[in-house]
């Protein structure tokens, strides 16, 4: 019988400076540890022993590793927990004990929360899950990452900084939501895609600066 994925509200959580503990000291542990890092997490992990990887890892972004086995008092006030020992039981018992969002390694379906797949270019992050089926993820990450490529990303960063500048044409925000939906169409994403960044970039500034002009001509 195929158990349905109950894991159905994406978010993007926000750790800069957030407690994270990792209970565990081997290679998934390293790993969860490297993507909390790079996220701004505040993470410290405890476990008898630390696989290398993992000691260079929180070298690299000054960690704090305790040498001792579980104990409730290491995840008081933690953010997230993740649970990361090769041993179950003791992966439930950190399950109960967090206190608010915890990530069981060995059992992921006693969890409250679980990482997707994704990836990251420029500004732009894609994550991406399919309930239980890796290899099938793998293949779809490796399409979307065609999709989204450096000159995709790149093109991401134009639109931000071209939308602070319409942000200060006279206008209101519904006349700006308007203008946004009929210029930024797919056909724009299609010549990014195709190797024309350039004339879609022309395209969208042709569009600022006709909306500046019927903004400066319009009733007053």
């Amino acid at each position: 019988m195929l158990i349905e994925n109950n894991f159905h509200y994406p978010v993007m959580l926000k750790l800069t400076g957030k407690k994270c503990v990792i209970i565990g000291g081997g290679e998934v542990a390293a790993r969860k540890l490297n993507t909390l890092c790079e996220a701004g997490a505040e993470v410290t992990i405890v476990a008898p022993e630390f696989c290398d990887l993992l000691q260079k890892t929180a070298q690299k972004y000054n960690c704090q590793l305790i040498s001792d086995c579980y104990k409730t008092q290491y995840i008081q006030q933690a953010f997230i927990v993740i649970a990361a020992t090769n041993d179950k039981t003791v992966n439930r018992q950190i399950t109960a004990d967090a206190p608010l969002l915890c990530n069981n390694i060995t059992e992921p379906e006693l969890s409250n929360f679980t990482v997707p797949s994704s990836f990251s270019q420029g500004d732009i992050t894609v994550a991406l899950a399919t309930g239980g089926m890796p290899a099938f993820t793998r293949i779809l990450k490796r399409k979307l990452q065609q999709v989204i490529s450096p000159d995709m990303a790149e093109f991401n960063a134009f639109l931000r900084q071209q939308r602070l500048l319409v942000q200060q044409i006279p206008s209101t925000p519904a006349q700006r939501t308007a203008f946004w939906r009929q210029i930024l169409t797919e056909d724009i994403i299609n010549l990014v895609a195709a190797g024309h960044a350039a004339q879609a970039k022309e395209n969208i500034l042709d569009a600022i600066s006709s909306f500046r002009s019927q903004s400066q001509n319009g009733p007053r």
